[in-house]
């Protein structure tokens, strides 16, 4: 059996991907189990896209609703938010629940092109969305989407006053999450250590540093979908950190718990269930996908985690083999952690 330096050096030498991170281990050990990193020009940092609403957004929506003292499964977002907030970012939406956005239920389209009428510009975002909204609000059910992540993203910057960045640092603060500050947005972050992501053809230059999402670099570069960089150890330091935190123990409890709920989405995380993902942990974990190459997955009956990144955008954004490059890796840091 291959182990995991050879998979992760096979792929990178087919050219799916120039740089790699995989780790695993358990939340409650210091160090991990295993791991392997090729990381050329000492560039560690990655874009992790999607990861941004594991480990941004879903722990700040269990803030919002402890803050309010609300039901997280029947809180509404104008008794969240307060209606004159919900209408000016997303008018029609006050009735949908928390949860309904947290599990991609709310009937939101999965995506609208937003970097086409803000054109880089984080002005008119309340006056964009809000456009884009209408008509569209509970037309179907069950449909993973952008779009309710990065209106959740815009409804704590407007309750708040505060940049998003600020925000999730204020309350990881308060919850003792240290290891968030070595977590960034792409709009906060020094470029010199970052990993490219490819040409972009919107753009017209190669991203290094710079968000991959068309939507998030349209609306400032940090939104509720996309966002988050960090290099993988640090990746693993927060996950732990969000452990042991008592904020972060209901983010890891409240997803244990829905593990055998009907669907793919728990509560702003994903069930590990798909070709990619069920080599880890027999297909019940827990954790979240990333656009660009990122993946992490949490055992809730072990803990075991795993953590895979890497930047597989940079040979093109649509490519079956990171199915198959996953399946690999997360199998074989599994059966690590299992022995």
């Amino acid at each position: 059996m291959a182990n995991l330096e050879e998979i992760c050096m096979r792929y990178q030498a087919a050219g799916l991907y120039t740089h790699v991170y995989a780790s695993c281990g358990f939340l409650h050990d210091k160090s991990p189990a295993l791991s392997f990193a090729s990381l050329p020009g000492e560039r560690t940092v990655f874009d992790l896209s999607s990861l941004t609403k594991a480990l941004v957004t879903t722990p700040l929506a269990l803030w919002f609703c402890d803050r309010s003292s609300g039901d997280l499964k029947g809180v509404t977002l104008e008794a969240l938010f307060g209606r004159d907030i919900v209408e000016k970012v997303a008018a029609g939406t006050g009735g949908f629940s928390l949860a309904s956005l947290l599990r991609h239920e709310s009937g939101l389209p999965a995506w609208r092109n937003f970097y086409v009428e803000c054109e880089g510009r984080r002005q008119g975002l309340e006056e964009v969305i809000n456009r884009s909204l209408k008509g569209l609000v509970g037309d179907v059910r069950d449909v993973y989407s952008d779009v309710g992540m990065i209106l959740l993203g815009s409804l704590f910057e407007k309750a708040t006053n505060k940049k998003l960045i600020e925000l999730w640092w204020e309350v990881c603060g308060a919850s003792d999450i240290k290891s968030s500050r070595t977590l960034t947005f792409g709009a906060a972050l020094d470029s010199s250590s970052a990993i490219s992501t490819g040409y972009c053809p919107v753009r017209r230059r190669d991203l290094i540093g710079e968000v991959h999402d068309e939507n998030c670099w349209a609306l400032g570069g940090f939104t509720g979908h996309a966002g988050l960089f960090a290099a993988g150890p640090d990746v693993e330091r927060f996950l732990k950190d969000l452990w042991s935190s008592p904020l972060g123990r209901k983010v890891f409890d409240i997803n244990f718990a829905e593990v055998n709920s009907p669907g793919e989405s728990l509560m702003g995380w994903r069930k590990g269930r798909d070709h990619s993902a069920n080599s880890f942990a027999e297909g019940r974990g827990c954790g979240h996908l990333g656009f660009t190459g990122t993946a992490f997955w949490v055992d809730p009956k072990t803990k075991a985690y795993a953590v895979l990144l890497t930047n597989r955008v940079i040979s093109g954004r649509v490519s079956t083999r990171i199915k198959d490059f996953r399946r690999e890796a997360f199998g074989v840091m599994w059966d690590c952690l299992k022995k």
